[in-house]
Protein backbone atom coordinates (compact mmCIF):
# COMPACT_ATOMS: atom_id res chain seq x y z
CA UNK A 1 0.00 0.00 0.00
CA UNK A 2 1.18 3.63 -0.88
CA UNK A 3 0.57 6.92 0.42
CA UNK A 4 -2.21 9.07 -0.94
CA UNK A 5 -1.30 10.50 -4.53
CA UNK A 6 -2.66 14.42 -5.23
CA UNK A 7 -5.21 12.75 -7.18
CA UNK A 8 -6.65 11.02 -4.28
CA UNK A 9 -6.41 13.86 -1.54
CA UNK A 10 -8.18 16.49 -3.50
CA UNK A 11 -11.07 18.03 -0.97
CA UNK A 12 -14.08 18.23 -2.83
CA UNK A 13 -15.90 21.59 -2.89
CA UNK A 14 -19.42 22.33 -3.78
CA UNK A 15 -23.30 21.33 -3.92
CA UNK A 16 -22.67 17.46 -4.92
CA UNK A 17 -19.88 17.32 -2.19
CA UNK A 18 -21.73 18.37 0.48
CA UNK A 19 -24.22 15.98 -0.36
CA UNK A 20 -21.41 13.18 -0.15
CA UNK A 21 -19.93 14.33 2.93
CA UNK A 22 -23.32 14.32 4.38
CA UNK A 23 -24.53 10.96 3.41
CA UNK A 24 -20.56 9.53 4.63
CA UNK A 25 -21.80 11.23 8.00
CA UNK A 26 -24.65 9.35 7.96
CA UNK A 27 -23.62 5.94 6.58
CA UNK A 28 -20.60 6.14 9.34
CA UNK A 29 -23.65 6.62 12.60
CA UNK A 30 -25.44 4.35 11.21
CA UNK A 31 -22.28 1.39 11.05
CA UNK A 32 -21.92 2.65 14.45
CA UNK A 33 -24.71 2.37 16.00
CA UNK A 34 -24.83 -1.22 14.19
CA UNK A 35 -21.68 -1.90 15.80
CA UNK A 36 -22.92 -0.44 19.59
CA UNK A 37 -26.04 -2.99 18.35
CA UNK A 38 -23.77 -5.95 17.92
CA UNK A 39 -22.13 -5.20 21.70
CA UNK A 40 -24.87 -4.48 23.51
CA UNK A 41 -26.83 -7.99 21.99
CA UNK A 42 -23.68 -10.16 22.94
CA UNK A 43 -23.29 -8.83 25.66
CA UNK A 44 -26.96 -9.30 26.87
CA UNK A 45 -27.19 -12.60 25.49
CA UNK A 46 -23.98 -14.03 27.49
CA UNK A 47 -25.53 -12.77 30.66
CA UNK A 48 -28.89 -14.53 29.69
CA UNK A 49 -27.17 -17.47 28.80
CA UNK A 50 -24.20 -18.32 31.73
CA UNK A 51 -26.64 -16.35 34.59
CA UNK A 52 -30.21 -17.30 33.54
CA UNK A 53 -29.66 -20.17 31.22
CA UNK A 54 -31.91 -18.62 28.89
CA UNK A 55 -30.04 -16.98 25.78
CA UNK A 56 -31.76 -15.06 23.20
CA UNK A 57 -33.02 -17.64 20.29
CA UNK A 58 -33.13 -14.81 17.80
CA UNK A 59 -29.43 -12.97 18.94
CA UNK A 60 -27.28 -14.26 16.20
CA UNK A 61 -29.89 -13.60 13.85
CA UNK A 62 -30.33 -9.82 14.76
CA UNK A 63 -26.04 -9.30 15.02
CA UNK A 64 -25.45 -10.81 11.38
CA UNK A 65 -28.46 -8.25 10.47
CA UNK A 66 -26.64 -5.24 12.05
CA UNK A 67 -23.35 -6.38 10.96
CA UNK A 68 -24.36 -6.75 7.21
CA UNK A 69 -25.83 -3.26 7.99
CA UNK A 70 -22.76 -1.87 9.40
CA UNK A 71 -20.62 -3.35 6.60
CA UNK A 72 -22.33 -1.81 3.63
CA UNK A 73 -23.16 1.56 5.07
CA UNK A 74 -19.11 1.82 6.20
CA UNK A 75 -18.02 1.30 2.32
CA UNK A 76 -19.89 3.66 1.37
CA UNK A 77 -18.35 6.06 3.50
CA UNK A 78 -15.24 4.32 2.48
CA UNK A 79 -16.17 4.93 -1.07
CA UNK A 80 -16.66 8.50 -0.62
CA UNK A 81 -13.89 8.70 0.99
CA UNK A 82 -11.55 6.91 -1.25
CA UNK A 83 -9.82 5.74 1.88
CA UNK A 84 -10.28 2.18 1.00
CA UNK A 85 -7.50 -0.49 0.93
CA UNK A 86 -5.33 -1.04 -2.50
CA UNK A 87 -2.09 -2.29 -3.72
CA UNK A 88 -0.77 0.41 -6.62
CA UNK A 89 2.71 -0.30 -7.03
CA UNK A 90 2.50 -0.61 -10.25
CA UNK A 91 -0.16 2.70 -10.71
CA UNK A 92 1.97 4.75 -8.51
CA UNK A 93 5.08 3.78 -10.52
CA UNK A 94 3.70 4.86 -13.88
CA UNK A 95 4.07 8.53 -15.46
CA UNK A 96 0.66 11.08 -14.35
CA UNK A 97 -1.43 10.43 -17.84
CA UNK A 98 -1.17 6.58 -17.40
CA UNK A 99 -2.24 6.97 -13.93
CA UNK A 100 -5.04 9.08 -14.65
CA UNK A 101 -6.13 6.16 -17.09
CA UNK A 102 -5.42 3.40 -15.07
CA UNK A 103 -7.77 4.96 -12.34
CA UNK A 104 -10.53 6.04 -14.50
CA UNK A 105 -10.44 2.52 -16.25
CA UNK A 106 -10.57 0.82 -13.17
CA UNK A 107 -13.20 2.99 -11.58
CA UNK A 108 -15.10 2.40 -14.81
CA UNK A 109 -14.51 -2.04 -14.45
CA UNK A 110 -15.27 -1.56 -10.63
CA UNK A 111 -18.94 0.53 -11.36
CA UNK A 112 -19.60 -2.26 -14.00
CA UNK A 113 -18.84 -5.22 -11.16
CA UNK A 114 -20.87 -3.21 -8.47
CA UNK A 115 -24.07 -2.79 -10.82
CA UNK A 116 -23.55 -6.81 -12.08
CA UNK A 117 -24.12 -7.58 -8.09
CA UNK A 118 -26.69 -5.34 -7.28
CA UNK A 119 -28.79 -6.30 -9.94
CA UNK A 120 -28.29 -10.38 -9.14
CA UNK A 121 -28.92 -8.76 -5.56
CA UNK A 122 -31.79 -7.04 -6.57
CA UNK A 123 -33.28 -10.53 -7.96
CA UNK A 124 -32.74 -12.34 -4.47
CA UNK A 125 -34.74 -9.67 -2.66
CA UNK A 126 -37.18 -9.67 -5.65
CA UNK A 127 -37.53 -13.33 -4.69
CA UNK A 128 -37.74 -12.87 -1.03
CA UNK A 129 -40.09 -10.23 -1.02
CA UNK A 130 -42.39 -12.23 -3.52
CA UNK A 131 -42.04 -15.53 -0.85
CA UNK A 132 -42.56 -13.67 2.29
CA UNK A 133 -39.34 -15.54 3.66
CA UNK A 134 -38.72 -14.80 7.09
CA UNK A 135 -35.93 -15.50 9.83
CA UNK A 136 -36.59 -18.60 12.26
CA UNK A 137 -36.05 -17.09 15.08
CA UNK A 138 -36.98 -13.14 14.45
CA UNK A 139 -39.82 -13.65 12.04
CA UNK A 140 -37.98 -10.80 9.99
CA UNK A 141 -38.44 -10.21 6.49
CA UNK A 142 -35.46 -11.73 4.79
CA UNK A 143 -35.83 -8.69 1.72
CA UNK A 144 -34.91 -6.17 4.58
CA UNK A 145 -31.31 -7.33 5.38
CA UNK A 146 -30.91 -8.51 1.81
CA UNK A 147 -32.41 -4.88 0.35
CA UNK A 148 -28.92 -3.30 2.62
CA UNK A 149 -27.04 -5.31 0.17
CA UNK A 150 -28.27 -3.67 -3.14
CA UNK A 151 -28.75 -0.47 -2.17
CA UNK A 152 -25.60 -0.33 -0.82
CA UNK A 153 -23.91 -1.55 -3.99
CA UNK A 154 -25.95 0.98 -6.18
CA UNK A 155 -24.89 3.59 -4.07
CA UNK A 156 -21.04 2.97 -4.06
CA UNK A 157 -20.93 2.73 -7.88
CA UNK A 158 -23.25 5.89 -8.11
CA UNK A 159 -20.55 7.41 -5.80
CA UNK A 160 -17.57 6.15 -7.47
CA UNK A 161 -18.62 7.57 -10.99
CA UNK A 162 -19.47 11.11 -9.07
CA UNK A 163 -16.32 11.61 -7.35
CA UNK A 164 -14.49 10.30 -10.75
CA UNK A 165 -16.16 13.37 -12.55
CA UNK A 166 -15.55 15.73 -9.86
CA UNK A 167 -11.97 14.65 -9.64
CA UNK A 168 -11.46 14.77 -13.33
CA UNK A 169 -13.60 18.48 -13.18
CA UNK A 170 -11.01 19.74 -11.13
CA UNK A 171 -8.31 18.57 -13.01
Amino acid sequence: MSEPTTDEVIVLSGPIARIGEGLTKVCQAIAALALLAIVAINGANVVARYFFAKPFPWAEEAMIMFMILGVFTGAIAVTWRNVHIRIDTFVERSSPKVQCIIRIVATLASMFVLLVVAWSSYGIVRLLFEYGQTTDALEFPMWIPQSFVTISLVVIAILMFTRLVLTKARA
